[in-house]
């Protein structure tokens, strides 16, 4: 017999997913990486565990989807406009407040990253979010007029490493005391770096 009681919370599907993904980042902030799965993603949302199947169809897809969910979460919540270069510092030191989007992210990243069947979900999250730096990068070189002298997917890439690595000593160490000074070092080395590519006598070397 099926003691799985029926959802009788009909909603279009793109609504639903959303829902269940808030159920999924709760499950992780509450208890971990560890403790995901279309089952405890169920009993947060109070559905039936058919429901989430149905929506994600597997652990690797519904872990896809809570790493682009939070990523975009925390990339929205630091770079609300587009993003320039020399504001990199100012952003960053945004993530103090967004901290538990930033944990929810390292941990799946490391829990995925640890077993072969998620490694492509975490991968598609670093995909997507460099592209969505680059295009937020793009927008600004627009709209001044700026362009960059390093190629921009480059620039992407190395600002989210960069990120990732602050975050990762960060939410380890919480040394507020030396936060402002480490990203005061990450800024200017992207900042440097572009003002020594404007340099005629740079470019000549």
């Amino acid at each position: 017999m099926n003691t799985e009681a029926p959802t009788r919370d009909y909603l279009p599907l793109e609504e639903r997913r959303e829902r269940l993904l808030d159920a999924a980042l709760s499950v992780v902030a509450d208890a971990g990486a560890s403790a995901l799965s279309l089952r405890r993603v169920a009993e947060r949302a109070g559905v039936a565990h058919r429901v989430v199947t149905y929506a994600f169809g597997s652990k690797q897809a519904l872990v896809e989807a809570v790493l682009h969910r939070a990523s975009q979460r925390a990339l929205d919540a630091v770079w609300a406009d587009d993003l320039p270069l020399d504001g990199f510092a100012e952003a960053v030191r945004l993530l103090r407040r967004h901290e538990s989007e930033y944990r929810v992210v390292s941990e799946l990243t490391a829990s995925a990253r640890a077993h072969p069947e998620l490694r492509a979900a975490a991968q598609s999250e670093i995909e997507a979010s460099v592209r969505a730096i680059a295009q937020r990068i793009e927008r600004w070189s627009d709209a001044t007029g700026r362009t960059l002298s390093t190629p921009t997917p480059i620039v992407a890439a190395a600002l989210r490493a960069s990120v990732d690595g602050l975050v990762e000593w960060w939410l380890s160490s919480h040394d507020e005391q030396a936060l402002d000074d480490v990203v005061d070092v990450l800024a200017s080395a992207f900042v440097g770096r572009e003002a020594a590519q404007d340099r005629p006598d740079t470019a000549e070397r």
